[in-house]
């Protein structure tokens, strides 16, 4: 069975960093560039789009943050969740 899903997260990042991430995450498999991609993987599509989202501050410290909405079209669920579970992987930023 196929499924369309969508999902929404802030993520703290500048639009530069999100876009170098994505391309080395899903190098092969992205079309398009800011604010909307198109990732493939085998039947999954996942539609991507970002926005600026608002500024966090914590202290005297200001993060970036973008709302990425993710609209998957396609593959079954088990392969929908494995192909976030990878870009996940691949664009996790360190941080304690």
């Amino acid at each position: 069975m196929t499924l369309s899903a969508v999902l929404i997260r802030d993520v703290t990042s500048t639009l530069a960093e999100f876009d170098a991430s994505l391309r080395q995450a899903a190098a092969g498999r992205i079309e398009g560039a800011a604010p909307t991609y198109r990732v493939t993987d085998g039947e999954v599509r996942l539609d991507i789009g970002v926005e600026p989202g608002p500024e966090r501050r914590i202290a005297l410290i200001r993060l970036p943050t973008l709302r990425v909405t993710f609209r998957f079209d396609g593959g079954t669920r088990a392969a929908q969740d494995a192909l976030l579970a990878r870009l996940d992987r691949a664009m996790h930023r360190g941080g304690g």
